[in-house]
């Protein structure tokens, strides 16, 4: 059972969706349809914290800009229950609040209401957490909360 949670959910997962993800961007896909967006789950699948390594591989591949500019413009990154102000600190100081969707990767992680408002605290304004909890998302997928049915 330890050699499957490894494979999937536990570490696997993450690294064939980042590899997936890195090649959508070296095989030029966001040079071709530049206004593509890719979510990733989980904090970006670990590619926000391997972006100074990653770019290195945009020259070899040819690529107009370094994978973190594309990592920047074409993903939006959610956090998929995983609530640690430290891995929050670390995704604005590589991309910026606007790509960045709260999720709570239900049912692996069911934060309390709690832990989420703790959570949200560690943004810096009002207009930040609603950009992050709700507006983010709505603009992505097209939501107009306002419309009446």
């Amino acid at each position: 059972m330890t050699d499957l949670a490894l494979a999937t959910f536990g570490w696997g997962w993450h690294l064939d969706t980042a590899i997936a993800a890195l090649r959508l961007v070296l095989r030029g896909t966001f040079d071709r349809h530049p206004d593509l967006r890719v979510v990733l789950g989980h904090w970006g699948e670990m590619l926000l914290f391997w972006l100074d390594r990653v770019d290195s591989l945009s020259r070899i591949a040819g690529l107009e800009r370094s994978v973190s500019d594309y990592v920047r413009s074409n993903f939006s990154i959610t956090t998929s229950g995983m609530l640690n102000p430290a891995l929050l600190r670390h995704a604005l100081s590589v991309t910026s609040v606007d790509r960045l969707i709260f999720s709570t990767d239900y049912p692996f992680q069911r934060p309390t209401r709690e832990e989420i408002d703790s959570f949200l605290n560690h943004f810096s304004t009002d207009a930040e957490r609603e950009q992050f909890s709700s507006a983010n998302a709505a603009s992505l997928y097209g939501i107009d909360f306002s419309a009446k049915p």
